[in-house]
């Protein structure tokens, strides 16, 4: 498709010089013979490019350039004055006004399409730059989008990691505690009664040998007094066990115990992870590219570990992690 020229001159001697020569060149010429026409021209046509009179009626080259460059829809149509002010204060003026350069009238042929083919390379040189500037922010855009996905599965990912070993604490928190129940009950019964039953029966079996014993000398009440003595002999064993088991009942009691009372025992994983970078002296920022996860969520993890453990301060954290061997993790 041949590139579109507007030329907005009210001479008409200027404007058949430029569109013969121009069009000999296989440009589509197209004109306006004043400011006002020119600016509707532009916006309809919407031109590769504008060459413009500086003198016209109406509202002259200077004003026509600078409505065209307020305009959206004609701002990035390169301008090209054409003028018989060839003096350094009208180029100025000019180029203040928008334009991208001047020709002198009268017009040169040759220099006019010098400049025409330019401005016209380096308008489609622009184009093209802001076409890959364009495909270019899209695709970052797109990353970035796509990367904000993952990055929010990932921390819904995590959010359900947490919420499910919280949940697996509190059911083992609470068969610890049941188990406790159960040990301290059967800790009672071997206390209370076990204990109770067979030194009742240590006592029946010693007063049975006794009587055995005085009722006579003869052989036949040997043998009665032999299975009495081990009778007792199978009862102080018994009662051995029993004490030794009510002593590991206590202690594993003991044991659970200090395990439901570690404050570690409330912290996840990752807010173990997250305490002994803090502690190492890692800023939230650091954290959260170690940990590939946002600001907010370290700054939500720190929050938890304070309230977890009661503790309100970075001294405290660091105090807490050196009395339970963290700090050197």
């Amino acid at each position: 498709m041949n590139q579109r020229i507007l030329i907005i001159d009210d001479n008409t001697t200027n404007l058949r010089v430029a569109m013969d020569y121009l069009a000999a060149y296989s440009f589509e010429i197209l004109t306006a013979r004043s400011g006002e026409s020119g600016l509707r021209r532009a916006a309809e046509t919407q031109p590769e490019l504008i060459l413009l009179d500086v003198q016209m009626p109406g509202i002259d080259g200077f004003e026509t350039c600078r409505r065209l460059k307020a305009n959206p829809e004609t701002a990035g149509i390169p301008v090209i004055f054409m003028t018989v002010q060839a003096d350094s204060q009208a180029v100025v003026r000019g180029l203040e006004a928008g334009a991208v350069d001047y020709i002198p009238k009268p017009l040169e042929a040759a220099e006019m399409l010098a400049r025409v083919r330019t401005h016209l390379d380096l308008r489609s040189l622009q184009l093209h730059l802001e076409k890959r500037v364009a495909e270019r922010t899209a695709a970052l855009e797109e990353e970035i989008v796509r990367r904000k996905a993952e990055q929010a599965e990932k921390e819904r990912l995590l959010e359900t990691v947490r919420q499910q070993s919280e949940q697996l604490r509190s059911l083992t928190q609470l068969f610890l505690e049941n188990q406790q129940t159960q040990q301290r009950g059967l800790a009672a019964t071997l206390d209370d009664s076990v204990r109770q039953d067979i030194g009742l029966l240590m006592e029946n079996l010693s007063a049975a040998r006794r009587v055995l014993e005085m009722s006579g000398g003869d052989a036949a009440s040997h043998l009665p007094v032999a299975h009495l003595a081990q009778a007792a002999q199978i009862v102080a064993h018994l009662q051995t066990q029993t004490e030794t088991m009510s002593l590991h009942l206590a202690t594993s009691a003991s044991d659970q115990k200090k395990l439901l009372d570690n404050p570690l025992f409330k912290l996840t994983d990752r807010e173990r992870e997250v305490l002994q970078l803090v502690v190492a002296g890692k800023s939230n920022q650091a954290i959260a590219e170690i940990l590939v996860v946002t600001r907010g969520t370290v700054s939500t993890y720190r929050r938890r570990l304070m309230d977890k453990l009661d503790i309100h301060d970075l001294a405290g954290l660091i105090r807490f992690a050196l009395e339970n061997g963290l700090a050197g993790e």
